[in-house]
């Protein structure tokens, strides 16, 4: 396995704090790496790893970056499903089922460099000790499970009537996640709005309001609920 770039060693510890690792010991993650096939990929920023309808052969663990995983209609409207920040997997499903074409497209933020892992080693015993594979298996269940519940969390947010009761849904389940009033989204405005399938200057004005009556108060990424909301 050759690395492209930093040092291997800062690479496997974070690797092992990552929800399909943990478990495995550090003197075998070598040894795992090359039963994954590992690759290493870099990708500029705008630059789309994987476009709609293509396969995914693997899934990939994001080293440095960050990547935005959307949904695109006819028209070139865009929604984010999605955003993936550095030390965490993505691709997961469509690597354990590579029948299945991609219905998302995968586009790097910023410079990003992405380790690819060969999950078909994992799902069919080909060459992984059966010791590390049972524990890289009951790992991935856990991954698909909180991926399951983040997308009917985001069906919450979608489901409700106006922008207004978007953010407010939004912004309730990232205060309640985090255990605290004053917490950072991932988005700028704009990937805000698309997450949410709202109007930017829409969404932008009903924040105003919102500020004005006391409800939340934020700069740029970070926010901070105050009052009760108010009812429309």
């Amino acid at each position: 396995l050759q690395q492209k770039r930093g040092n291997m060693g800062d690479v496997i510890k974070m690797l092992l704090v990552s929800p399909l690792f943990q478990g495995i010991p550090e003197e075998k993650m070598m040894e795992v790496l090359r039963c994954l096939d590992t690759r290493w990929a870099d990708f500029e920023k705008g630059q789309q790893l994987f476009r709609q309808g293509t396969s995914l052969k693997a899934a990939g663990f994001l080293v440095e970056g960050s990547l935005s995983l959307e949904r695109e209609d006819f028209w070139g409207n865009r929604s984010i499903l999605a955003v993936v920040r550095q030390g965490e997997i993505f691709g997961e499903v469509y690597a354990c089922r590579q029948e299945k074409r991609l219905n998302i497209n995968i586009t790097a933020l910023e410079k990003a460099s992405v380790l690819f892992l060969n999950l078909e080693t994992i799902l069919e015993n080909q060459k992984v000790p059966e010791d590390v594979r049972t524990v890289l298996l009951g790992n991935l269940v856990g991954i698909l499970a909180d991926k399951t519940y983040y997308m009917s969390r985001k069906a919450e947010f979608l489901s409700a009537r106006t922008t207004r009761e978007k953010l407010m849904s939004y912004l309730s389940a990232q205060a309640q996640e985090t255990g605290k009033t004053e917490f950072q989204i991932p988005f700028n405005r704009q990937e805000m709005a698309d997450f949410l399938s709202v109007e930017r200057s829409a969404m932008c004005r009903e924040l105003g309001k919102m500020r004005r009556e006391g409800i939340v108060s934020f700069s740029k990424k970070q926010f901070c609920l105050k009052g009760k909301a108010k009812e429309e």
